[in-house]
């Protein structure tokens, strides 16, 4: 049911250091829509070994993280990161025998309640990140008042380092604690359970449309809501 040793710190390095770059499209580099979670998720699990399940998971926090806008001096909730480990952690939980015959949507779903409530520390870990890069700005405008260019462009080398740094490490912490807390829910997970897991890994993209909803007619977004989830759970 666990991963051996080598296998749990292989993987998570591979996801942590690998997708670390792809953290990096988020706001420090490139900008290519790399860093969206449907990209990220799928990325995580076809480094893990499964690439299905890692798109599934993409295809979900996509959809649930539609409503939050980086608008102003607001800081969303790095989906990138969550999207990497959550993709990473189901893959390589995925390829565990006793997870053969387990059906990759209720697999998806425990790694979702496992690595979703990383959302507040990506936020903090943003901002601090990026209090950081500012204080390197001001020690810039030092280095060039003083006429020394060639030291001063470093500095922009050391504001790409810090986002990468702290999105590895942040993914090494994810996927450590997924890895390990997943095998022991579907432990504790009853059998009949699993028969609604599908249904309720469906709710997850139903959040965010209807988060979408909500700037449109907030009269009827619970009523959008409350149908289409009883609809799921019914069907």
């Amino acid at each position: 049911m666990w991963l051996d040793f080598t296998s749990f710190i292989w993987l998570t390095a591979k996801v942590s250091l690998l997708g670390a770059f792809c953290a990096l499209d988020r706001t420090a580099a490139f900008q290519v829509m790399l860093s969206r979670p449907l990209i990220a998720a799928t990325l995580g699990g076809m480094l893990a070994g499964n690439l299905e399940i890692g798109l599934l998971l993409g295809v979900s926090l996509e959809l649930y993280f539609l409503c939050e806008i980086p608008v102003g001096t607001n800081i969303p909730t790095d989906d990138t990161l969550l999207a990497l480990a959550a993709g990473g952690s189901a893959a390589a939980l995925s390829g565990l025998p006793a997870n053969a015959m387990l059906d990759d949507k209720c697999l998806a779903l425990i790694v979702l309640l496992t690595v979703l409530p990383w959302a507040a520390f990506t936020r903090k870990l943003d901002s601090w990140v990026r209090v950081r890069n500012a204080r390197l700005i001001d020690e810039m405008e030092t280095r060039l008042l003083a006429c020394e260019n060639a030291s001063a462009i470093n500095f922009h080398l050391y504001g790409i380092l810090n986002f990468y740094g702290a999105a590895a490490v942040a993914l090494g912490m994810m996927m450590v604690s997924s890895l390990l807390l997943v095998p022991l829910l579907l432990f504790l997970l009853p059998a009949w359970a699993q028969a609604w897991t599908g249904s309720l890994l469906l709710l997850f993209p139903v959040v965010g449309i209807v988060g979408l909803l909500c700037n449109m007619n907030q009269k009827r977004q619970l009523a959008v809501f409350a149908g289409v989830s009883i609809l799921l759970l019914v069907f």
